[in-house]
């Protein structure tokens, strides 16, 4: 929907049409137009149907824009801006990082790059489809910094199992079926195990003796799943469907799809 807004030349002329009218509502039509590069002919036919519409009203000689006009504006430039500011997240440029090193680094030697259980690798000589220059010497196992980077880290997403607690009318984790959470978290064999709320930790402490996270649950999750980590998250009705909100707005920014799966203890 957002990028239909930036292609909608017609409103977009419109708006800013009402937004030179704000800051200065005796500006002329040949000045409205030179400051938009179009002819006072198509300003005067903005104008009209701007008028049509209640957009914009005569105060004495003057149009001056109606408060429907600043409501619409302010929502179409508002829903720009967060698109704007999804594409600029997701094309921005990274020329360095901080890697672990995978063997002893020598500074100046080019590294391959992998993501291996939820860390970024770097290993000497190795090819690999995003690869950078150490700009530090390192031992195995400690940070390097790298530079020059070029290509992109071949990753896939961690995968996602959501475990649904049963609501506090019907019982809560009291009433959640044991042995079947056991079962599923054990074949999942997550990296990390987050609880969305209380009932979910509850549950989880029931499940397993594996330690888990329940500060930034939504954060926690997805930043594991974007590095490959498999996570089991555990929660009541409205946790769950935050997390999965969080999942489908990662592929409506990025197109990039986590496979999940849900469970009703």
């Amino acid at each position: 929907m957002s990028a239909r807004r930036l292609r909608d030349l017609k409103r977009n002329t419109e708006l800013l049409i009402l937004v030179e009218l704000l800051k200065n509502p005796s500006v002329r039509m040949k000045d409205l137009g030179d400051r938009l590069g179009i002819t006072v002919q198509a300003v005067s036919q903005y104008l009209a149907a701007m008028r049509k519409e209640g957009l914009v009203r005569l105060h004495g000689e003057a149009l001056r824009p109606t408060k429907r006009g600043m409501q619409i504006a302010q929502e179409h430039f508002t829903l720009i801006k967060d698109y704007v500011d999804s594409i600029l997240r997701s094309t921005s440029v990274i020329d360095r990082c901080v890697a672990i090193a995978g063997a002893a680094v020598e500074k100046g030697q080019r590294v391959g790059l992998a993501m291996e259980d939820g860390m970024l690798m770097a290993y000497p000589g190795r090819r690999s489809p995003s690869v950078g220059t150490a700009m530090e010497s390192a031992p195995e196992g400690d940070d390097v910094l790298v530079g020059q980077l070029e290509g992109i880290v071949d990753l896939e997403l961690g995968k996602l199992l959501l475990v649904e607690v049963p609501s506090a009318a019907d019982g809560g984790s009291k009433k959640a079926r044991l042995s079947l959470v056991k079962d599923k978290i054990d074949e999942a064999s997550p990296g990390i195990l987050v609880a969305g709320d209380l009932a979910g930790a509850a549950l989880l402490s029931k499940a397993t003796e594996e330690s888990f996270t329940i500060h930034a649950p939504i954060e926690s999750a997805m930043s594991a799943l974007s590095k490959g980590v498999d996570v089991v998250f555990c929660g009541g009705r409205d946790s769950v469907d935050d997390m999965l909100e969080a999942v489908e707005a990662l592929k409506r920014q990025t197109g990039y799809e986590i496979q999940w799966r849900s469970l009703k203890s």
